[in-house]
């Protein structure tokens, strides 16, 4: 009696609606229904220590998952390789250098990598767009929160000039917030040191704390120095 009444109740209960079939499109095609899908994000005051409003990486998250879902695109990071290489060849993701702030005398950690996406088609895994951004970021906290900054800060802006995102308001990065003059430097000089090409490699009047590498500060938007993109039907032949 009680399998017979469980059974019964179990038939009684509505079966939960099948999801319609996707619409078959290119991976082309789904990128125009995400832009769609995400035309721009309002802009938050996320804490009250940080008085302006801004975006994070996961508010474009939260609207651009739910589309990526719908449409079927999945994105991945599939390379981290270094740009910077020691003495000896050795790849090197951090530097780190010694600044002078009002908090006093701050060791500022450095990442410094290109970063591989990769755009893959759930319907047609061989459609695919793959994409190298260079990603660098700095933090006083920690190697850690280095790595972090540059990774959410390289993929949040590839994805607002991917799809076009409208923030709205100013950008806050755009904002010139150094009113407040500097500490003067201590008294002691470092020479720039320059790498192949003459390229500063370490900035005047800082300590390099590294050995190998002399640090740099980053002093550009670091979001899209450089990409490139390589699309279409996977090469069989290509390794990851």
């Amino acid at each position: 009696m009680v399998g017979s009444a469980s059974k019964t109740a179990a038939a009684a209960q509505p079966k939960a609606a099948e999801a319609p079939p996707r619409e078959a499109l290119s991976l082309q095609e789904k990128f125009i229904k995400l832009r769609e899908a995400v035309p721009s994000i309002s802009q938050k005051q996320h804490s009250d220590g940080v008085k302006y409003k801004f975006a994070k990486i996961f508010d474009v998250y939260e609207l651009l998952t739910p589309a990526m879902n719908q449409y079927g695109v999945n994105f991945d990071i599939v390379a981290e390789k270094a740009t910077r290489h020691s003495e000896n060849g050795d790849p090197v993701y951090y530097s780190h250098f010694q600044q002078n702030t009002q908090r006093g005398s701050l060791i500022v950690w450095v990442y410094e990598a290109d970063l591989t996406i990769r755009w893959t088609n759930a319907d047609d895994p061989e459609d695919i767009l793959e994409v190298t951004l260079h990603a660098i970021g700095t933090n006083d906290s920690g190697p850690d929160k280095a790595k972090g900054s540059a990774w959410t800060y390289c993929l949040k802006y590839y994805l607002f000039e991917k799809f076009g995102i409208d923030q709205g308001d100013e950008d806050p990065d755009m904002s010139d917030r150094s009113s407040a003059a500097p500490l003067p430097a201590p008294n002691r000089h470092t020479a720039p040191q320059n790498g192949a090409g003459g390229r500063n490699t370490q900035p005047g009047g800082q300590t390099a704390q590294n050995g190998h590498t002399g640090a740099q500060k980053p002093l550009t938007d670091p979001a899209l120095p450089h990409v490139s993109q390589r699309g279409g039907r996977r090469d069989h032949s290509d390794t990851d």
